[in-house]
């Protein structure tokens, strides 16, 4: 079984501020476009292929898909008019401004290449570098709103796909083990969001007296225990539980290609349980399928996204059925 199909992407986030303004929450209009402004033109020296969005340009509905697609943050979507994104040509880089911290850095890459977002991360911080001054101090390191973040600033995170843990009652108490350990267990969208479709997000929780490296590899060796447990649990299942996985994981599939409305919940519980069942051979329908993609494409503001218009939730519910149906019968 490939990691990748338990490991769904990787993340690095690099909180920095500039020397010479106040943290955004104190900031006058004024200095917020200012701040813009300079970062906008330090990363457009280097590279022209960034676009520069501002909050205040976008509605509610997008802002939120924008959250779904993980490409900001939920804090940067509150920032209504002093917010902006420069986000790359191939979408891996997004660079939010003025959220808690002036920039906050933002790299994902499929499966588990922490070193891979590191080194992208670090491109880009070095670029915005060379034309603005940080907020640094000699012992502390990168000053930041937040003491948590205070060092190297980074956030590394590992999105995992759990269900054999969830379904047999043991995620808790490995979670609870894991936070043990200073690493942070979040939901689908971060601090304060939950999980759905048995997804959930492994990040180190202070960044103070240890180098980017060391972060990771820590990060990197707790992932690889919790893959060990993972796949540990779905064999065991497969061999003492097959008949009852077969028949969840065809119900599971009876439903999503035969429902008339679904809400997002309940769809994301039965795509996770039809992944799992490809993974372990058990429903070759959905082979090659990228269900992954489909969760992301069925989150309510990405539906009304894709209709060009706000819809209802009962609206939402029929659209998201059909898409479902679509995606997983051609």
């Amino acid at each position: 079984m490939e990691n990748n199909s338990i490991v769904i992407t990787s993340r690095i986030r690099l909180a920095r501020n500039l020397k010479n303004y106040k943290f955004p929450i104190n900031m006058t209009e004024g200095e917020s476009n200012s701040v813009i402004q300079e970062i906008s033109n330090a990363v457009s020296k280097h590279d022209k292929g960034y676009k520069l969005t501002y909050m205040k340009d976008l509605s509610d509905v997008k802002k939120n898909s924008l959250i779904e697609n993980h490409i900001i943050s939920p804090a940067l979507a509150k920032k209504k008019d002093e917010g902006a994104f420069l986000l790359s040509s191939d979408r891996k880089v997004s660079v939010m401004i003025n959220e808690e911290d002036h920039i906050r850095i933002q790299t994902i890459e499929d499966g588990l290449s922490l070193k891979e977002c590191w080194e992208l991360s670090n491109e880009v911080d070095d670029i915005i570098e060379e034309n603005v001054d940080y907020a640094f101090d000699k012992e502390l390191g990168y000053i930041t709103a937040c003491p948590t973040n205070i060092g190297t600033g980074m956030r590394a995170s590992v999105m995992l796909h759990l269900p054999a843990l969830s379904i047999t009652n043991q995620i808790d108490k490995l979670l609870y083990g894991v936070s043990q350990l200073g690493v942070a267990v979040r939901g689908v969208y971060g601090e304060g969001t939950k999980s759905l479709g048995h997804l959930y997000q492994i990040s180190n929780q202070g960044t103070l007296g240890v180098s980017e490296e060391t972060l990771i590899d820590k990060i990197n060796q707790i992932v690889m225990q919790i893959i060990d447990k993972e796949k540990n649990t779905r064999e065991h299942l497969l061999k003492n539980n097959y008949d009852d996985l077969e028949d969840d994981f065809y119900r599971a599939y009876g439903l999503l290609t035969n429902a008339r409305k679904i809400s997002a919940d309940e769809a994301m519980k039965l795509l996770s349980l039809i992944k799992l069942g490809s993974e372990m051979g058990i429903t070759p329908m959905v082979k090659g399928k990228n269900i992954y993609q489909l969760m992301i494409w069925i989150q309510p503001n990405n539906i009304s996204t894709i209709e060009g218009k706000e819809l209802s939730a009962k609206d939402r519910d029929k659209k998201r059925a059909e898409i479902i149906r679509r995606e997983l019968l051609r």
